[in-house]
Parts: C-alpha cells; structure tokens; sequence
C-alpha cells in the first residue's frame, strides 16, 4: 500500500474508533429513547460506515489493477460511501431541529418537501452501480460526475439550514448548547475546509467525529439533567425543556402530581428514605407517557409534559392518575394509601413562564383545602397575590384598618384592633385570609407585621387615640414569627423608638396556632408580659387546642370567635357552649371580648353573661384611620 493511502487510513481508523467509542457508551448509558438520541445514533453510524468505506477504498485502490475481485470491492466501497454519506447532512438537520424542539411544529407536509432533495441525491448514489451519474471509473481512475456536486450542493443546503436554525432557536436552548452546537459545526466545517484545500489530508470524517464527541459531552450526556433515584428528569432539565417551549410560543399541556402526604412513608417505615416512593410513582408514570416526558422538581412532585397530545388523551392521563391514588402503593414491603393533587395546565394559556411552573410544582397545599377543587387557576391566584404581596412590602402599599372595640359594661370605647389590608393596582382588595396565609409561607409575614405595629405606634404616638378615650389597640402577631430567636428583642426595639407606653399595645394570638409550641410560646408570652405590654387570645372556639396549655400563656383577654356567638343563638346547644365558655374564662381571671356583635339582642344576651367587652359590625366594620376616627367621634 502506497504511504500516501496509509495516512488516509490511519485518519479514517481514527475517526472509526471515535464513532464505536461513542456508540457504545450512548447504548451503555441506555439513553436512546429520545428522538435526538436516535438521531445522533444515526449520525455515528453513518460516520463510521463511511470510515469503514473509506478504509476500504484506500486499501484496494492500490490492487485494483491487479484483479478483478479487488475492483470490484473498491467500487463497493466507494458506493457505499455515497450511499451513507449522502444520508448524513440531512440527519444532522433533523438532530438539530431536535435539539431545538423546532420539529414538534412542522406539519407533515412541511416535512416531506424538505426532505426532498434527499430523496432525489439518494436516488442518485443507489442507481450509480447502473448510471455512473455519482462517479466512474477511467481506467482505474476515479472520475466526479455531474450528480456528484447535486449532492454535495444538497448537503449544502442541509447544514446551511442547521447553522440558520441553530441561530433561530439561540434562545431557546441552553448556553452550554449554544456553545457546543456552534463547536460542532465549526469544526465539522473546518474539516471539510480542509480537505477541500488540502486533498490528500482527509480530515472531514474525523473532524466529524470530533465534533460529535463535543456533542456527545455536552449535549447528549444527561448526568445533570437526570434524577438519578428514577430515571427520569430533574428540575434544570424542567426548566430548559419549558423555556424551549415558552421562546418558541409553542401551546404545550402539562399535568402536576403533587404526593402530599409522603411523610406518612417516613413516619411507617422509620426511614427518611423517599426514593422508594418517587422511584413506585415515576415507573407508574411511564406506562402512562415516554420517560423523557416525566420530571421531578422537587422529592414528592412529577411533572408531565403532554406536547402533542390532545386535550381529551390529557385529561384521560390525569384521570388514570387520580384513580391510581385511590388505590394502595405497595413500598418496604407494606401498603400506603398516598394522597395526591393532580393539576392540568396549558402552556401559555395558563402558564406563561419558567416562573410560573416552578411556582406552581413547589406550591404547599395548605390543610384544609378540598383537593379535587384544586384547580390550575386556583394555584396561579396564589401566584398573583405572591407577587402582590411582595410588591406591597416592597413599595410599603399596605394599609392599616381600625375596628373599635367597646367596654360593655361603661357602654364606653375601649380600643380597637389594627388589622392589615392589601389593595393591589392589578388585583384590586385581596382578603387577609387570603393573603396572609400565603405571606406566611414565603416569609414575609413578619415584615407585614412590623409595618402594621410601626403604623399603630405612630398613631399612638400622635395622642389622638388617648384623646378619644381608647385605653390599647390590639395588634396580630404571627405566631411563625413569635417563635424565631430574638423576636422579644426585636418587638422592644421597633416599640422603643415611639414615645408610646408598652401598655397601650395588647398583643393578639390565635389560639389554633398558639397550641403548636407551648413551651416556646410561653416564653415569648412571659418576655412581653414582663415587658408590659398586654396579651389576647383571638379566635377561641375555632382551634382544638389544649386548655391547660393554651392558658398558661396568661392571657389578659379572652377573644371569643362570631360563630360561637352566632350558634349560640341558633340552637340552646351553642347558648350553652359560650355560657360556659364565659365563665370559665371568668373564672381563670382574663377578660372575655366578642367578637361578631351585630344585633341589639346580641348585646342583650352578653349583657346577662357579664361580658367584658364587644367588637362587630353593630359599631363598624374595620375602616382605615381617617374614617375610624369619624366612628368612634
């Protein structure tokens, strides 16, 4: 063999052994489920048949002459060089149009006018063994004909059409893939380039397979993308494959499983192990839609992306799912009824960013709740008034409402309570039962908090209240936030900075959320109380807390919530629930407040029982300050 051709061979065995490299570590990794997986397959096979071919050819292009046998095989070779290599720049088209999700919007018309000019080049080199259209032989020689430079121009046209989708999609696709489909064709490009200008170096099979090693590792291993307890897709992977989608304006249907009572395996088994139970849920899940479908944001929530699918075979999904989790789930050799939220969404009808999926998988399903009635408008009402509730904080646009409370036995006021209300530009009035609970959970109810004491100091401050014959005003505090280190410190610090005696201020804390920490609690409760300032309970009868615990927090008022006074006038049930309720707070030395009065023959009937004081409707509803101060004029 010529030494020229053993450099040919040693660049096409090079580029042999990088494709069968990668070949048996994509079928290794066991990772071929994708459509771009078995696009990029496709392109090393075709890479390596090619290497194979050329290894061929340029062994027997140096026997040709001597036997028939030997040209007969180079013909072959050279053939199924054509074959193959004509295939490949119309597969590295449909991988990148893959990649970058651009082929869940072609019609199917669209699809086969591409794909016609490889039709035609690869009519060409199939008939060439009949026509010589490709190539021929003069005297042992190899001669280009006129087919040859369609197909090349038609391999042309394929990776131009690659590089403009590449560039169309920029956004669309993660940087890291930005980076390394711009290597692939660069390098892929430059190898061509190369050859082109130096013919006797063959280096477009081998800078092919450069660059599909490059893709290999940064496209196609999925080791950061997979959650590695299922086999499914983690939330990096989540976040790319819908900002794809949402760049794109492509309309997408998802479904959210959220396991909400997963720590009862926890508790059962005694192991803090929750694989076993993602791992029982996502093989369910697989039966359902393609592993590649599925992701897990966060241990006890899937998502389902249901792109193509038709809004009747979703809702069937979903449907299948709940009925599922009717049924028991067989983990550590025992059986477990999980309860689970099923939520549907469309892309970008209800969901309209990275955001707002991610909000929708973490949400907390507050107890309490019915869960068939949660509904994707339902979770993104949560998500507006979040946003809400930080604009607020953030431009101090919340409001402190006054609503007077009355000594019933001087017939004269008393106070008032201080309550916070939220008035968004976008969703106008949000209730405080409403917006509250959610501050809470994302850690901003103590901020709410402070600007609602700061608000009710510096009306104290002004005088104006004690002019009015107001003894305190009674402040919510959020028992998440009574509880964190350095809250006594914290309370005595904002108070101290107003010329305002700790008296005037009576702390409220409700009682179904008081009963959670005791001890704690009770600390907090004994720090303010030595402190001076004074202690309600609000909300009693609405918990199922601890008496003995609940009072050890030495209440100076007892709240006593509307709906046991409202019952106690239905039924000689709930009379004889709040007369009893009465005396017992009587008894354990706290003053009781009502709340809920509306009627003169509710006064009536508070006035026998010797209650203390009375909050309702009957005097006013909660009004901001300027109005306040006209009531209780």
């Amino acid at each position: 063999m010529p030494l020229q051709n053993r450099f040919h061979v040693a660049f096409y065995a090079a580029t042999l052994a990088t494709t069968i490299t990668l070949i048996l570590f994509t079928l290794l990794q066991r990772r071929t489920d994708r459509p771009q997986n078995k696009w990029f397959l496709t392109m090393l096979i075709i890479v390596s048949v090619n290497a194979i071919s050329n290894i061929g050819s340029s062994v027997m292009v140096g026997y040709a002459e001597e036997s028939p046998f030997y040209f007969t095989l180079l013909k072959i070779f050279h053939n199924t060089y054509f074959i193959f290599h004509t295939i490949l720049c119309p597969v590295l088209y449909c991988y990148v149009l893959n990649v970058t999700g651009s082929i869940r919007r072609w019609s199917n018309l669209r699809k086969i006018i591409v794909a016609v000019p490889f039709f035609v080049t690869e009519f060409f080199a199939l008939v060439n063994p009949l026509t010589n259209w490709v190539f021929y032989y003069d005297n042992y020689v190899f001669r280009r004909n006129w087919a040859e430079y369609f197909i090349y121009g038609a391999a042309a046209l394929y990776f131009i059409l690659s590089v403009v989708e590449l560039f169309t999609s920029w956004y669309a696709i993660t940087v890291r893939r930005r980076i390394a489909m711009t290597y692939f064709f660069a390098l892929a490009m430059g190898g061509v380039i190369l050859q082109l200008v130096q013919i006797d170096i063959k280096s477009e099979l081998f800078a092919e397979s450069l660059a599909m090693l490059g893709a290999m590792l940064a496209i196609e291993s999925e080791d950061d993308i997979l959650d590695a307890d299922t086999g499914t897709y983690n939330r990096r992977a989540l976040q790319t494959d819908i900002n794809g989608f949402i760049v794109k304006h492509e309309a997408v249907k998802l479904i959210f499983v959220k396991v909400v009572n997963a720590d009862m395996v926890e508790r059962v088994t005694r192991s803090a192990n929750s694989d076993i139970l993602a791992l029982a849920c996502a093989d369910y899940f697989k039966a359902l839609v393609p592993r590649y479908k599925i992701y897990r944001p966060n241990p006890e929530n899937f998502v389902l992306i249901c792109d193509g699918y038709r809004e009747d075979d979703v809702l069937k999904i979903s449907e299948m799912i709940k009925d599922r989790f009717l049924k028991s789930w067989r983990i550590f050799e025992s059986t477990f009824l999980l309860d689970a939220v099923v939520i549907n969404a469309d892309v970008p009808k209800d969901i309209q960013s990275v955001d707002d999926v991610f909000f929708v998988a973490d949400s907390i399903v507050p107890s309490g709740v019915d869960k068939d009635g949660i509904k994707i408008e339902w979770v993104m009402r949560r998500a507006e008034i979040e946003r809400a509730i930080r604009r607020a904080v953030h431009d101090h646009k919340f409001e402190v409402y006054y609503q007077p409370t009355y000594c019933l036995a001087e017939r004269k006021l008393h106070g008032a309570e201080a309550l916070v209300r939220m008035n968004d530009e976008t969703l106008g009035f949000v209730p405080p039962d409403e917006f509250i609970p959610i501050a809470e959970k994302i850690g901003l109810v103590e901020k709410i908090d402070d600007f609602v004491l700061k608000q009710v100091l510096a009306f104290l401050e002004s005088k104006v209240p004690e002019e009015r014959g107001m003894e305190c005003i009674n402040v919510n505090l959020s028992v998440i936030q009574c509880l964190r280190p350095g809250f006594v410190e914290h309370i005595l610090k904002i108070v101290n900075s107003y010329a305002v005696a700790h008296s005037k201020i009576n702390f409220e804390i409700t009682e179904s959320v008081g009963a959670e920490d005791y001890e704690a609690l009770s600390k907090v409760a004994h720090d303010l109380k030595k402190e001076g300032f004074l202690l309600s309970m609000d909300d009693y009868g609405t918990g199922y807390s601890n008496m003995e615990g609940i009072f050890s927090l030495d209440f100076d008022v007892v709240k006593i919530d509307k709906s046991i006074l409202w019952n106690a006038e239905k039924m000689s049930r709930g009379r004889i629930i709040l007369e009893n309720s009465v005396r017992m707070i009587h008894d354990l030395g706290c003053s009781v407040l009502v709340e809920g009065v509306e009627t003169e023959e509710q006064i009536d009937l508070l006035t026998r029982l010797n209650v203390d004081y009375l909050q309702g409707f009957y005097f006013s509803k909660p009004v901001p300050k300027d109005r306040f101060l006209e009531v209780i004029a």
